[in-house]
């Protein structure tokens, strides 16, 4: 589980985020949502350890997070960035096996164990037929595929993405989503589209200019009159499958 209470991030004298609450049970998805500068990223930043806090806490499992050493947050916290650039000529093997680096000390050279469970982590994310491929050659839905399954191999307990289905096609977004949802992991991820976020995640937090507005499941918080006042936008609210889906309008556009 991951709780976060009176959460802070500042940027010099910009005020990121103030006051967050969060609370991601085991094996749930929550999703993070809010207008662009809403504090989404910020807080997940903070949640990994990657930007410091500028006050609140942060407990992993029920541990501060301030008291664990960098090789125990790995242990526990992996993350999936929007279209990470490799910056190396890494093959995805390569780049799976990379999520071993936690569990292997100092200079040794990975064990043949560490190779098995980067195997797994391919075949699980559906990607061991590119595993000689260059990461860099990957089309953006392979890439993620890719960094997903280098968190397997990492094995942590959670899993962080940000904006995981950022400039991917449709097909794409629900291949990637799909594989977040059905991992046996705590997943916190920051999402642009609403109606993805209606149908991958179990409970939702709605954030606008760094401080949570709404908190609870999709259908608590997709109402139409707190996103039309959030975003600006006029919203028409449906279902599908039981869950919630918009429709959007201009609000100058709307016919009388």
């Amino acid at each position: 589980m991951i709780r976060v209470d009176d959460l802070a991030v500042r940027y010099g004298q910009v005020l990121a985020a103030s006051d967050v609450a969060l609370t991601a049970e085991d094996g749930t998805t929550l999703g993070l949502i809010g207008p662009n500068g809403s504090g989404k990223s910020s807080v997940l930043r903070s949640v990994l350890g990657a930007i410091r806090r500028a006050g609140g806490t942060v407990l992993i499992d029920g541990d501060d997070a301030d008291g664990l050493h960098d090789t125990e947050r790995a242990k526990r916290l992996a993350s999936v960035a929007q279209e990470e650039p490799s910056g190396l000529p890494l093959t995805a093997w390569e780049s799976v096996l990379l999520g071993r680096s936690v569990h292997v000390s100092g200079w040794s050279r990975y064990r043949p164990g560490d190779e098995s469970i980067a195997e797994e982590a391919l075949e699980l994310a559906g990607v061991l037929h590119l595993a000689d491929r260059s990461v860099d050659d990957l089309s953006g839905g392979e890439r993620q595929r890719v960094l997903i399954a280098r968190a397997l191999a990492q094995q942590a307990r959670h899993v962080l993405l940000d904006e995981p289905t950022n400039h991917l096609d449709v097909r794409y977004q629900h291949e990637i989503l799909t594989l977040v949802r059905s991992l046996p992991f705590t997943t916190i991820v920051v999402l642009h589209d609403l109606n993805l976020a209606a149908r991958y995640c179990d409970d939702l937090v709605l954030l606008e200019a760094g401080r949570v507005v709404a908190r609870g499941t999709p259908s608590e918080v997709l109402e139409p009159s707190i996103i039309e006042r959030v975003y600006g936008i006029g919203v028409e609210r449906t279902e599908l499958d039981g869950l919630p889906q918009l429709l959007f309008t201009p609000l100058g556009a709307r016919r009388a």
